[in-house]
């Protein structure tokens, strides 16, 4: 039985650079004393030439937006920071829930007569100081994101899509951002030149594209020859597929915070940026899983990842989605949505 040494935890909580946070909360500062010369300006405006107010105006809000741009890389050192913390929080989460199984075991154990009574209460001890150790390190963790937590107005704003930079060993938010389809073009007078074909744009790492279902015309129907047996029914490149929307609904921040449509072509899931849809945090693979689509509906295949895919807290290696089924990858939750 391994035993997680808690003496390792502090340490990886000891690697969050705080310095990044105490020089923006003194920018804050500065932004905040502007913040409120502006208001005050606002209130006196009457009283002074308009000449004078829009000097005074213009000073404060340069002086703003200097402050501004050398905070913008320092949140962005922020986030990354943040994203580290919350690995670490993670795994101290995680060898608190090891060290429970292993108290289990260790009472298993003994009532198979493996210890004895001292033995047992050495092992126990031993238990108890690790949870102890884990209790306090999480403690530590929690005081640390609340000194974040006084720079940012709240955590969604430090989970945006910079953080994702920081790769999948973190367990940082994904943002992953759908991109909203453009509405379609007015028709042309009949005298008009055919419409050029739009620009292809490359998609960013972390968008899924919404694409249309078409419905295609059905090739001719040709009869087959005298005595010949009926061909069975084949789906050919111009056929039509009937094939009902879906979505994948974030449940937890792991997941992100928009619904993902699910196009009518396989996308992939995993940590690579190259994915359809973008996860980070412990246990996501690269290339993790793959969603596929048929006449039949969605299926979702993992890619022979070691942490595995769940579906319904399932492990599965193929699964045909159903309405409301609960997908996992890592830690990302999604409810799988018809309709």
């Amino acid at each position: 039985m391994k035993m997680v040494n808690a003496r390792e935890l502090p340490e990886s909580l000891a690697n969050v650079d705080l310095g990044v946070i105490d020089a923006l909360k003194a920018l804050k500062e500065e932004s905040d004393i502007l913040r409120d010369r502006l208001g005050g300006l606002e209130a006196v405006k009457a009283d002074f030439d308009p000449a004078v107010f829009s000097r005074v105006h213009a000073d404060y809000s340069r002086q703003l937006g200097v402050i501004e741009a050398k905070a913008d890389p320092m949140r962005q050192q922020a986030r990354e920071a943040y994203a580290r913390l919350r690995g670490a929080l993670a795994d101290i989460a995680e060898a608190h829930e090891a060290v429970k199984l292993d108290r289990q075991e260790i009472e298993l154990r003994r009532k198979l007569g493996e210890f004895d009574e001292a033995a047992y209460k050495d092992r126990v001890k031993a238990i108890e100081t690790a949870l102890a150790d884990r209790a306090v390190a999480h403690k530590q963790g929690e005081a640390l994101r609340g000194r974040f937590l006084e720079v940012f107005a709240n955590e969604d704003e430090l989970l945006q899509v910079g953080a994702a930079a920081t790769g999948p060993s973190s367990t940082q938010e994904m943002a992953m951002a759908v991109e909203p389809m453009a509405p379609p073009p007015p028709p042309s007078p009949p005298s008009a030149a055919p419409p050029q074909a739009p620009e292809q744009r490359e998609m960013p790492a972390a968008q899924t594209q919404i694409l249309q279902v078409l419905k295609l015309p059905e090739p001719p129907k040709v009869p087959p020859p005298p005595g010949a047996a009926a061909a069975p029914p084949a789906f050919g490149p111009n056929a039509t597929m009937s094939l009902r929307t879906a979505r994948l609904v974030p449940q937890n921040p792991e997941a992100g915070r928009s619904a993902i449509p699910l196009p009518p072509k396989p996308i992939s899931l995993g940590a690579d940026a190259s994915n359809e849809i973008r996860i980070g945090g412990p246990g996501v693979e690269a290339r993790h899983a793959q969603i596929t689509v048929d006449s039949k509906g969605y299926t979702l295949n993992d890619l022979g990842s070691k942490s595995g895919t769940r579906v319904n807290a399932e492990a599965i290696q193929s699964r045909q989605l159903k309405h409301e089924d609960v997908v996992q990858v890592g830690m990302a939750r999604f409810v799988f949505r018809e309709g």
